[in-house]
């Protein structure tokens, strides 16, 4: 197929394919965030349970906590939530897939794509890959939210349930 495109919406639609990778790369650290967020439940607060300390430490140990993960590539954080809790298989298998998946994308993905990138419907297909790489992020961020939704209710007492629900 032979393609005439003008210089401007060639430029524009270049730009599309950066977009598109910028927001699945955004979605998937978003998902890293959540992995951070679901060790809190996994594993922090399981260790604080029963042993209270006065506010100040318990912040700090926080921080910590936090910083640790934020410095942990999303591999470490997924193997840290296996370590730390049963995994659900369907979980389990989003967030394999997300990894390969981020993985691709942040090394591989436009060397790989090169020739692809110099057409427009190569651009189109890489376009197609990258929104189902966001969809992908998205989903096993929402099911993650779903299952650290559930272990964080096992440590939150009543009281505090109630009244964050109001």
């Amino acid at each position: 197929m032979l393609e005439i495109m003008s210089q401007d919406s060639r430029d524009e639609h270049v730009k599309t394919v950066y977009a598109h990778f910028g927001l699945a790369l955004y979605l998937a650290q978003i998902l890293e965030h959540g992995l951070a967020n679901a060790l809190i439940s996994a594993e922090l607060l399981p260790r604080r349970t029963g042993k209270p300390v006065p506010k100040t430490q318990w912040e700090a140990e926080f921080d910590l906590f936090m910083n640790e993960q934020f410095n942990k590539p999303l591999g470490r954080l997924i193997s840290g939530l296996r370590k730390a809790t049963s995994v659900p298989v369907d979980l389990e298998a989003l967030l394999t897939t997300a990894l390969k998946t981020r993985n691709f994308l942040a090394h591989h993905f436009f060397r790989e794509r090169a020739e692809s990138f110099m057409s427009c419907d190569g651009r189109e297909k890489m376009i197609k890959e990258l929104e189902s790489a966001q969809r992908l992020f998205e989903a096993a961020d929402e099911k993650l939210t779903v299952e650290s939704d559930s272990l964080r209710r096992r440590f939150t007492p009543p009281s505090l349930a109630d009244h964050a629900r109001r």
